[in-house]
């Protein structure tokens, strides 16, 4: 049992210091952090494949987003880690292992939206790009003033009186 455990540990340690050697580009590393044995952190890495989804699409997406939840579920099970509660909230190790995994998930995300397949589905980015000769636009330089309307005859004529009993007492400015 105890050499078990050693072997398990230096797997999964092997595992974890190198997931970018272990990983093709369309595979991601899933970890998760049990309890201390023998004054070693327990870990277990899975591997997550999403080579059969097109992730410029959102179900896609989201379908790798529930594969890593998923497997983080079964590692945290298989280290007898508790999973998600209103106890542990946010500190669970089901939570912790899809928390560090979403940077390899949202790397996968850019890759597939900047990929050549993407490109040719979608066709190539528009970039704007700005002449140097301004001169050609003409720039308008009318100065609007959000202030205060004037109170005048004219003016309560067109938009009414004042809303305020104080406006209402008082005659216009006559302007």
């Amino acid at each position: 049992m105890r050499y078990l455990a050693l072997a398990t540990l230096t797997a999964a340690a092997a595992l974890a210091a190198a997931p970018s050697f272990a990983q093709s580009v369309e595979e991601l590393t899933v970890t998760g952090h049990g309890p201390m044995l023998h004054d070693r952190p327990m870990t277990m890495s899975q591997m997550v494949s999403y080579a059969d989804l097109d992730l410029t699409l959102r179900s896609d997406r989201h379908r790798l987003e529930r594969r890593v939840s998923a497997t983080a579920g079964r590692i945290c099970d298989r280290l007898n880690e508790a999973r998600p509660s209103a106890a542990n909230l946010g500190r669970s190790c089901q939570e912790i292992a899809v928390r560090d995994a979403m940077g390899q998930v949202r790397e996968a995300f850019a890759d597939a939206s900047s990929s050549a397949a993407y490109v040719d589905r979608y066709g190539a980015p528009v970039s704007a790009t700005v002449p140097d000769d301004t001169s050609a636009y003409p720039v308008d330089e009318t100065i609007y003033d959000n202030g205060p309307v004037p109170d005048t005859a004219q003016n309560r004529a067109f938009y009414g009186g004042p809303v305020s009993r104080a406006g209402q007492r008082t005659p216009a400015n006559g302007h």
